[in-house]
């Protein structure tokens, strides 16, 4: 296996599984320990007079995406390559936007890391993957 080879079947499917596996696992571990018990309902959780539930599906959609995309490219799927763009595309996404909530409150940080860490693996594998897309489909 060359090393391009790799590095779209083996590496960059780890690390969006890893990616995938570890948002939805943050979001089930806060939703157990009953961060947001006292609240009501899913639906009527809020941080900050915000509701959670559109963010908290939007993150559990996008594990999925990567879990999928991952998935995907190990198994050289047709659909591998475009899902894991739509994927790594919306950690990008949420992982900027995540970052004004962060900054807003230096307890968060803890959270920071690991969305900040996201985001350089999100942004480095788009560009491996462009790359890769560029020289073997044109």
């Amino acid at each position: 296996m060359e090393n391009s080879s790799v590095i779209i079947k083996c590496i960059i499917p780890s690390l969006m599984i890893l990616m995938g596996s570890g948002m939805a696992l943050i979001w089930t571990k806060d939703m157990l320990s009953g961060k947001f018990s006292g609240q009501g309902n899913f639906f009527k959780w809020k941080e900050e007079n915000t509701l959670l539930w559109p963010h908290i599906v939007a993150e559990y959609f996008t594990a999925l995406g990567l879990i999928a995309g991952g998935t995907g490219l190990i198994v050289s799927g047709s659909w591998a390559l475009p899902g894991s763009f739509f994927a790594l595309g919306a950690v990008i996404y949420s992982a900027v936007n995540s970052t004004g909530w962060v900054l807003a409150d230096k307890n968060r940080l803890s959270y920071g890391i690991p969305i900040w860490i996201s985001l350089l693996v999100s942004v480095s594998a788009i560009t491996i993957l462009t790359i890769y897309f560029i020289r073997n489909y044109h």
